[in-house]
């Protein structure tokens, strides 16, 4: 059927507007559904709506640092699998919104992996 959206694809894409309206608790929980909602396919949309809940973590009103870190540490595990320019962007993204946390030490040991990643990519 031409034009039926995944489910996962109708709660990544509701966490993407959320995040637009600055509702990010709510688009990390959307952002999550979306990865659970996948299943285990389509591995690059996983990554990126992952990507998504490690920002919307560290971008909220009350921050959580630790949960956007384990967010983003399974964002790079998708790397030997997913090579995307946009996944690239959203690691960039992720780093960026992460920064001021970087005091925290799980923030600061991701940003470490992150940096010895990306110097690899």
């Amino acid at each position: 059927m031409a034009g039926v959206l995944h489910p996962g694809e109708l709660a990544g894409l509701e966490a993407l507007a959320r995040a637009d309206l600055g509702q990010h608790e709510r688009a990390a929980t959307g952002a999550e559904q979306a990865v659970l909602l996948h299943g285990n396919t389509f591995a690059r949309n996983r990554a990126l709506y992952t990507a998504d809940v490690a920002i919307q973590h560290a971008v909220r009103d009350q921050p959580e640092p630790e949960a956007a870190a384990e967010a983003a540490g399974r964002v790079l595990a998708y790397l030997p699998e997913v090579r995307s320019d946009r996944l690239l962007q959203s690691l960039h993204n992720i780093e960026s919104a992460l920064q001021r946390h970087d005091r925290v030490p799980a923030v600061a040991d991701w940003l470490e992996e992150y940096r010895t990643t990306a110097s690899f990519s």
